[in-house]
Formats: structure tokens, C-alpha cells, sequence
């Protein structure tokens, strides 16, 4: 009696442990899902095969205008997914170079993160002028290429305003992790961590722009247009970008 006791009460517990494993997010559901079924689309590693291999409908892309004032970047290519925003971009190799006295090419993505165009500002280099964050690093150390590691700054000007109105200090300081990247001379890739974005939940639609400087000054900016009577800075609305779920 006493051995079909033990049994009973032997098989039970492995039914209970079954079954708790099953309610805590078992194989299954995370392969539904979960957070350990998730496939990064673009391996962070300077070669950027990976790209052609997305569906090319799901990327937002700016090129530069010939016309355009300010040329150094050429091209720029952005993939969200639910975890991360992935940036290709291109620049202009005469116009930077690692070889000259570049400054450590400092480079800045602005970001419109609650899809909103009535929120935000800098105007400087968007007709849309609705940037809610400034990130600024660097492509380079001033010898080798090395991974994109900026601080983040918030708006604090008028709504839809213009000049370098950027929080001080940085909401999230340089080493925070939101981003990483790597490239070789004219070519970079790198990724922005959702989950670390310093201001509210990054929106599923959102907009974003791009410039490359030399010396402090803006050389590159995507998106652009070329230069009109009525547009002489040839300035453009920030690239829109629909997330992939």
C-alpha cells in the first residue's frame, strides 16, 4: 500500500511540474512569440549582405539629390522590427575621409519617436521640423572605424522650431548600449534598441533623419531636395518609417 501511495504521489509531481513549465512560457509558446524566438534580420558586423536578403517593400530609403546643397550623404536605408531600427547609410568618400582631419566625423540621427508632426522641432534641415530626439556619436576614433555609441538629447524649444534647442545634459548618456554599429570607409550599419528609446515608446510609425559632419558643420543630410525658389536650403520632410510586425 504503502509503495502505490509513493507512486501516486510521485506521478503527480511530475504532472505539476509539467504543467507549471507549460504556464511559465514553455518552448512552445515562446517559439509563438516569445522573446526567445526572435531572429535579429541584420547581424551588426560591417558586411551588409543581410540587407538584400529583406523585402525591399518594407524599407524606408532616401537618396541624396544631385541638387542638393549638402551632399556627403548618399544614401540611407532603414528596416524596424518589434526589438530594434536598423540604418544603412553611405557617404561621400572625397568629401569624408578618415585620412584627413575629419574631427571623428561626428554623426546625428533625429528622431520624430511618437510618429506625431505637431510635437518636436529643428527645422534647420526638415520642412517638417518635428525631432523629438538628437542622438550624437561617432563613426571613428580618428584612426579606425569603431561602434556607434552616442548620447541621446530631447527638444526643449518651441514646437516645430528652429536652432540647436537640445536638452543639456544628454536624457541618456554615451555607453547607455541603445545603439551599436560597424562599417568600412563609405559604408556603416548600425541598430537602435527599442526598449531603451529615452522618451515615451517608440511609435510602430515614425519619422527620422540623418546628417554627417566635418568640423561641427553639416555636410551630409537625408533626407534632402534640391534647392527651389521657394526652398533654397533644399530641405525635405523626415524619412517615414512604418515598423515590420
Amino acid at each position: 500500500m504503502k509503495r502505490i501511495l509513493s507512486f501516486l504521489a510521485m506521478t503527480a509531481m511530475i504532472l505539476a511540474v509539467s504543467c507549471n513549465k507549460d504556464d511559465n512560457g514553455g518552448k512552445d509558446k515562446k517559439d509563438k512569440g516569445g522573446k526567445d524566438s526572435y531572429e535579429q534580420p541584420i547581424k551588426i558586423d560591417g558586411n551588409f549582405d543581410d540587407w538584400a536578403k529583406l523585402d525591399a517593400t518594407k524599407i524606408a530609403t532616401a537618396k541624396c539629390e544631385a541638387d542638393a546643397t549638402k551632399t556627403a550623404l548618399k544614401l540611407v536605408k532603414v528596416y524596424a522590427d518589434a526589438v530594434f531600427v536598423f540604418v544603412y547609410f553611405e557617404w561621400d568618400k572625397d568629401q569624408i575621409s578618415f585620412e584627413k582631419d575629419v574631427e571623428h566625423v561626428p554623426f546625428h540621427i533625429y528622431i520624430n519617436g511618437d510618429g506625431n508632426s505637431a510635437t518636436g522641432g529643428f527645422g534647420d534641415q526638415w520642412s517638417d521640423a518635428c525631432s523629438d530626439t538628437c542622438f550624437e556619436g561617432f563613426l571613428t576614433d580618428g584612426s579606425s572605424i569603431v561602434s556607434y555609441d552616442p548620447g541621446v538629447y530631447s527638444w526643449q524649444g518651441e514646437v516645430n522650431g528652429s536652432g540647436w534647442e537640445w536638452s543639456d545634459p544628454a536624457i541618456l548618456d554615451a555607453g547607455s548600449g541603445i545603439c551599436a554599429g560597424a562599417g568600412v570607409e563609405g559604408k556603416y550599419e548600425l541598430l537602435i534598441t527599442r526598449e531603451l528609446y529615452p522618451v515615451g515608446k517608440l511609435a510602430d510609425n515614425f519619422s527620422i533623419g540623418f546628417d554627417i559632419q566635418q568640423g561641427w558643420n553639416s555636410v551630409g543630410i537625408l533626407p534632402n531636395a534640391a534647392p527651389t525658389d521657394n526652398n533654397p536650403a533644399g530641405t525635405a520632410p523626415s524619412l517615414q518609417v512604418v515598423t515590420v510586425k
